[in-house]
């Protein structure tokens, strides 16, 4: 069995409303699950202008060692495309039996954790297979759809941001604009004296979120956020992590978290005789990077 190295990017998926970011496990999964189990002609989003068709082929729901997955598989074709067969071993060319409605296969296979506060993924990067972008669109054609399926009214889509895979700080040197921060403090600071705001129980997380905004089209300013991060490793700071939300020199959305260390840019696979990645070989490489230990 042949093998090949495949590049891998990283994302965070969440919901959003307006401009606020939200995340609910237990609904994210309920909602790939729902586009999966629709009929393969409702899954089937054709573009006429690109010539490309792509469809959600199947999403696989796991749980190893603690960590919830969600896998997904993507299929994509090019159409409108049929040339002559040539010959590798003489030049000799033939007509394709190809129809011009049909194309290549082609997978993309993403391994999703579901925690708390975002879906974290890790995205199979492949020029002939589908991008982040194409998969969020594609997927939030069906919420409506599955918000009446479950007699609910929200106004939240999905969103992706795309996780550097430098270190925090060196990302954060890249950013061009950052829009928010997020302090992950201990639930003792809010109870305490000088930030009283409410009663912590038994029952209250360990870490409490603390948002920080920029004003409309400006930004926060970096030195202020790579000193806080700074700060972080100090021993008594009551902060433990910190995630910075902006817009890279692309105008790309952007998640820069300081749990996230420096990240493998691709992994080894097995492919089949046709060609074709093993879709299990891939989905172990993924899963150890989301920190499944096989």
């Amino acid at each position: 069995m042949s093998i090949q190295k495949r590049r891998i990017t990283y994302w965070s998926i969440e919901f959003i409303d307006e401009d606020t970011h939200s995340f609910d496990p237990d609904l994210f999964r309920r909602f790939m699950l729902y586009v999966a189990a629709l009929d393969e002609s409702e899954r089937l989003e054709t573009h006429e202008k690109t010539n490309k068709a792509i469809a959600l082929e199947s999403v696989k729901e796991e749980t190893k060692h603690g960590i919830h997955m969600l896998k997904a598989v993507f299929k994509s074709c090019k159409f409108n495309h049929s040339p002559d067969y040539m010959s590798s071993k003489d030049g000799s060319e033939r007509p394709s039996a190809k129809r011009l409605n049909e194309g290549e296969k082609e997978l993309t296979h993403i391994c999703m954790r579901l925690d708390a506060d975002e879906a974290y993924t890790v995205f199979e990067e492949r020029r002939n297979g589908i991008t982040m972008n194409t998969m969020i669109h594609y997927l939030n054609q069906y919420v409506r759809q599955f918000n009446d399926s479950e007699e609910r009214e929200d106004n939240k889509f999905l969103w992706a941001s795309v996780i550097p895979s430098e270190d925090f700080l060196t990302s954060l040197g890249t950013t061009e604009k950052i829009s928010s921060v997020e302090l992950f403090v201990e639930n003792n600071v809010i109870g305490s004296g000088y930030l009283d705001l409410m009663g912590i129980d038994a029952n209250s997380q360990e870490d409490i979120i603390m948002t920080i905004k920029s004003k409309p089209r400006q930004s926060l300013a970096k030195a202020l956020v790579q000193q806080a991060f700074l700060r972080i490793a100090t021993e008594g700071y009551k902060a433990s992590r910190i995630r910075i939300r902006g817009k890279d020199i692309n105008k790309m959305s952007v998640v820069i978290d300081s749990l996230n260390g420096k990240k493998v840019d691709e992994v080894t696979v097995n492919l089949l005789e046709n060609g074709v990645v093993d879709s299990d070989s891939i989905f172990s490489k993924l899963e150890e990077i989301l920190g499944v230990d096989l």
